[in-house]
């Protein structure tokens, strides 16, 4: 399988080191680097000193994506800056490429449409980069949810929270593409549209959404630095508002989802890998011990190969990635206007 890598920062790196240790002699690596750091990462993100990318993975690079994909790779991984999301896998797809598409699908709609409907003509998969569905303590809420054994669902509550001056211990924090407008940056866009896809998979699409948003800070960011967004759910679960924070200030950080329902609550650490259950006065807590986050990352990229070879994608579609995007979407135009957005005026 020849497999085109749009994009190798970290987590492009992350996905190349996955794949060539599960498909071994049967993958053929090629890349398209625009910068072409020579920075080689380690699980943990630790730069790997003295190790040379190109060599330990034999990939072919290219500065020229038409050039690259007239190599004819038989998939492409789209894990370059946000902006350039949309563009790059619209050129892989009209190419022939089945496309893993990583999180979120752009910084705005535009384009979306497109890239559906090409994605449709072409008879490609597109898979989007949402590895939280991975999530053992996620799955295990949405089991529960879904489950209405804690009966009717009043409120959930959303968090994520972590310092961006130190996300990256090996460049300064401004050069990065969260902090940058113009390469899709944002606290939005990089943190909190992992909450939204899951909240989505888990409670369905929302119908309306009111937010504060903007820059409070000192940091040296053309970006929003903090989130606090209420959407309104009303679907087969019921009708209850859902609440969403997200920061760059956190430490050290902090992930959490909690639902509130009329017969008790369930919450769910991610980073502690744990599951709290409280009804009446009893309280458990299931944990998740052999949790290691690369195995989400190794879980979706089956999931993605599954699809190749079966043609038939019942996951992480274009279309759920196009939900959570929306959903952010509309957070912004609501924190800038003032006002409540109803979802279905969020266009492409």
């Amino acid at each position: 399988m020849k497999i085109l890598m749009i994009g190798l920062g970290s987590i492009g790196q992350r996905h190349l080191r996955n794949l060539a240790a599960y498909l071994g002699d049967d993958a053929e690596f090629l890349a398209y680097r625009v910068r072409g750091l020579q920075r080689t990462f380690s699980n943990t993100m630790q730069i790997r000193e003295g190790v040379c990318l190109e060599e330990e993975f034999s990939v072919r690079s290219y500065h020229d994506l038409d050039e690259a994909l007239a190599q004819k790779p038989d998939i492409a991984y789209v894990t370059n800056i946000t902006s350039q999301h949309i563009p790059c896998a619209l050129k892989a797809v009209k190419a022939g490429c089945d496309v893993f598409l990583e999180k979120p699908i752009s910084f705005d709609m535009a384009g979306v449409n497109e890239l559906m409907q090409v994605t449709k003509d072409q008879g490609r998969i597109v898979f989007v980069g949402f590895q939280n569905r991975f999530h053992p303590c996620l799955r295990r809420m949405k089991e529960i949810v879904q489950s209405r054994e804690l009966g009717p669902i009043i409120s959930v509550r959303s968090e994520i929270g972590e310092r961006l001056t130190t996300m990256h211990t090996y460049e300064n924090y401004a050069d990065t593409y969260m902090a940058r407008k113009d390469q899709g940056g944002g606290v939005m866009m990089n943190q909190q549209i992992h909450e939204l896809d899951y909240l989505q998979w888990i409670f369905g699409e929302p119908e309306k959404v009111a937010a504060f948003c903007g820059k409070n800070s000192g940091l040296t960011i053309s970006v929003e630095d903090y989130c606090e967004a209420v959407y309104w759910m009303n679907g087969p679960l019921g009708a209850f508002p859902v609440s969403a924070h997200a920061d760059f200030f956190q430490y050290p950080p902090r992930r959490f989802c909690r639902v509130v329902c009329e017969n008790g609550w369930v919450e769910v650490d991610l980073l502690a890998a744990t599951v709290t259950i409280g009804w009446g006065d009893k309280v458990e807590r299931e944990e998740f011990p052999d949790f290691e986050r690369n195995q989400m990352f190794v879980d979706e990229m089956q999931a993605f190969l599954d699809c190749v070879k079966t043609r038939k994608q019942l996951m992480l579609t274009l279309e759920e990635g196009a939900v959570s995007l929306r959903m952010a979407c509309a957070a912004k135009t609501a924190a800038k206007d003032n006002m409540i957005v109803s979802l279905k005026e969020v266009q492409a």
